[in-house]
């Protein structure tokens, strides 16, 4: 019941502003659009994060690399399975595609947060190695 809800959660979230689609097709082809974008910035992050584990030299660095290369294969899986169901539950409908990728887009925008707090700031004032990702509609849309 408890991955029920959850999933539903998800599905309820604001998606990227599409104000130009009329369509279903134009929103989904709008969402695909959205989705290339986040993905290609959390491919950003991933990589800042690599080259900072990478440009340090230490044992410790090489086994936190190997760490979250397991974990980003982890994550694919975990996105890909929830997303998956989403896009299941919802079948019958046209709305299952947009489901989808919005369930897409969401989870991606957080793990790119993700990436960001845990591997591309420091616990001292060193400024961060990218900028904060933007979750303020995310977030909000929690508190609802």
């Amino acid at each position: 019941m408890a991955a029920l809800l959850f999933a539903l959660a998800l599905a309820s979230a604001p998606a990227p502003s599409c104000p130009n689609a009329g369509t279903t097709v134009e929103v989904n082809q709008c969402l695909g659009a959205a989705l290339k974008g986040f993905d290609g910035e959390m491919k950003r992050y991933s990589e800042a994060a690599v080259k900072r584990l990478r440009a340090e030299q230490r044992p410790a660095a090489d086994d936190a690399l190997s760490g979250l290369v397991r974990a980003e294969e982890a994550w694919r899986a975990y996105r890909d399975a929830e997303c998956g169901a989403l896009q299941t539950y919802w079948r019958e409908g046209t709305i299952r595609t947009s489901v989808e990728l919005e369930c897409r887009i969401r989870l991606t925008r957080w793990r790119t947060f993700s990436l960001w707090r845990d591997w591309l700031t420091y616990p001292d004032s060193t400024p961060a190695i990218l900028p904060r990702p933007d979750l303020a509609d995310l977030v909000s849309e929690q508190r609802r």
